[in-house]
Parts: structure tokens; sequence; C-alpha cells
């Protein structure tokens, strides 16, 4: 990491590149502290900032050719927001994110003011890094719903690197293979308040739903809630996430596939269906957020690590919750179903009452 900031802080101090936190970056005040990951995807590193946590993700390849192509043609006088609109705002974004020039503008004026700095205009370098961050799916959602909690919030960029915030990961993969006693319990269903919000959330962007594909303990993370004495949960990768739009698009892709079991048709947790006479994948999604955290977070048959979020509930608790999760887990007849919402109040209800019972 630290040659490759002192690479981008050269660039910085020559004016050739620009982000709100390069500045913080390139003066030691965010500083590295733990490789968590690297690879194919974007490398990922914990970072403090002024005594806080935070994550830096490098993407650090671009794959598009045709973009390599219109880099090499560049023009000084070419780099102006003109510019960087037609060639990227509607041959790019808009392909990402599925033709909606709503939501393209959104990411785009976003970025234009990452990109271009002070003086509004783009260097080479300055485009280049933009164009690698359009390719990341993951850092088109952290714009696009930077001011939601359904993915960690996004601080600024610098270059070809963001900063989001840090979420522990501990707190919820750890908890399902708790001796369960009063405190832990109280814990868990408060955690699970919290993913059922989460759900809501995820529902009710501008944007359509936003759909969790990797539903697993590991992609989630918590923290306790300024608001409340609960916790808030936000999904920690969101690198196979996709609004509607784009969500039906994946399904349809999936249609042209052969099979002959319905598993054969899933997208890592989210499920489709065989049509066994063509033997073709249905281009449709038979679960949603809500069915999939039921089937691999909260419930034990479904769940990797074979543990459920809920496993030893109260006894008074344990036939109730029992009946809702199979009920929940359970994935669709129709495509495309919509969240129940009087199962989510159900689950409220009874982990409510059983943190009263708690308390009591």
């Amino acid at each position: 990491m630290h040659l490759y900031r002192n690479a981008q802080c050269v660039n910085y101090t020559k004016g050739l590149t620009s982000g709100s936190l390069c500045y913080p970056l390139c003066t030691d005040e965010i500083v590295y502290t733990e490789c968590l990951g690297h690879g194919v995807k974007p490398h990922v590193l914990k970072a403090n900032w002024k005594g806080t946590d935070v994550i830096l993700k490098v993407k650090r390849q671009l794959h598009d050719k045709r973009v390599m192509w219109h880099l090499t043609d560049l023009q000084p006088h070419m780099m102006d927001r003109e510019y960087f609109n037609i060639n990227v705002n509607l041959s790019f974004i808009n392909n990402i994110l599925n033709k909606d020039l709503r939501v393209a503008q959104s990411v785009f004026d976003y970025l234009y003011a990452e990109c271009a700095g002070d003086d509004g205009k783009l260097t080479y370098h300055e485009i280049w890094y933009c164009y690698t961050l359009f390719e990341s799916d993951e850092f088109l959602l952290s714009v696009l719903l930077r001011d939601y909690q359904c993915v960690p919030k996004l601080y600024g960029v610098c270059g070809n690197v963001f900063v989001v915030e840090y979420i522990p990961v501990e707190q919820l993969e750890a908890l399902p293979r708790l001796i369960v006693d009063e405190r832990s319990w109280a814990i868990k269903a408060k955690l699970g308040l919290a993913l059922l919000d989460l759900v809501k959330r995820l529902d009710e962007t501008p944007y359509g739903t936003l759909y969790l594909c990797d539903i697993q303990f590991t992609n989630f993370g918590a923290y306790k809630s300024e608001t409340s004495d609960g916790y808030v949960v936000k999904p920690i990768d969101v690198d196979i996430a996709w609004l509607s739009a784009q969500m039906k698009e994946v399904m349809n892709g999936g249609a042209k596939v052969n099979c002959t079991l319905d598993a054969d048709c899933h997208f890592v947790s989210c499920l489709g269906r065989c049509d066994h006479k063509r033997q073709k994948c249905y281009p449709h999604s038979y679960s949603n957020n809500l069915i999939n955290i039921c089937r691999l977070i909260f419930s034990t048959p479904y769940s990797v690590p074979k543990f459920g979020l809920f496993d030893s509930a109260p006894p008074t608790l344990q036939p109730r919750l029992a009946v809702l999760i199979k009920k929940c887990a359970m994935p669709s007849v129709t495509p495309w179903p919509r969240t129940s919402h009087i199962m989510i109040e159900q689950f409220r209800h009874l982990l409510h009452e059983s943190i009263r019972q708690n308390i009591e």
C-alpha cells in the first residue's frame, strides 16, 4: 500500500489526480493498518482516519478495451465536463446502470466533482481513475445509495481509491456459536430486528429493491445504534448485489442456461427455477431479501456454516419462531415475490416479546 500511495500522492502533488480524500491520504491523516483482501477484486485495506477505522478499496485494473482506446486518443482540450459527460455518462454509466438516465446522472454528478477537483478540468490520469471506478458495481452502488443505510457509508475518493466506513463483522459472525443465556439471546434478537430493518431499507431505495445475492454471516457487519438500544446491520460486501432493473438482466441472462434441477438456476443465494419441459431456466427470481435471510441467516438447516442466528431461542419462543422461520424460508411459487410485511411484523412482535421477557 505504501508504494501505491506514494505513486498516487506524487500525481496528486503534480495536479494530475484529484479527490476529496487525497489530502488526508497523502498527509498521513489516513494511516494504513491492515490488508484484508487482495486479488481479482479490489484490494481491501483497513486504515485509521483521525481515530476512526475506515476501509480503503483500491480498484487497480481497467478491463474495458474500448475505454483504453478512448484514453489513448485523448487530447488536453477534450478533458472538460462536456467531453466527460458525452463519453462517460452516456456511453458507459448508462450501460452499467441499465440505461436509467436519472440513476446515471446522480452517479455522474458526484464523480465529476471528485475526479475533476477544484479546477473543473480532467487530466489523463483523472479520467483513467474515474473509468476504473466505473467498472466496479460495488463503487457505483456506494455512490448511488450514499444517502441511505443500505451499504457502508462512502467517505470519498482519491484517484482509484474509494473509502467507506468500517463495520465490524465479528458481532454477527460469532453470535450463532455462543452458548445462549439471557444476555446473548437479547443481542441475537436485537440483531434479528436490525436485519429486518435492513430488509425494509433495501426494498425502499428510490431506484427499486437492492437484491443481495451473497447472503452469509461474514458479509454482514453490525454496530450499536446511536438512536436506540439496538443495532444497525449493513452488508459489507455488495459485489453480488443488484438493483431491480439490473437483477432482471441477471436473471434474463440465466434463462439461457440448460437445467435439470431448480438448483441449476440459482444465482448464488438468489433462487431461480427450471422449466423442466424446455430444460431452460425461467428468467425470474423466486426469492427476495427476506426469504434469503430467513433461509441463510435465521434458520439452521440452510445456513452456512450450520448455525442459525435464532438457534437455542428461549423455550417459550422456540415453537412459534420455528414455524415462522420455516414459512418465511420457503421459495416463492410466483416470480419476483414481494416482501411480506405481515411476516416482518410477526417476527418483530416475537422478538420484542422475548426481549421484554428477558428483562422481566
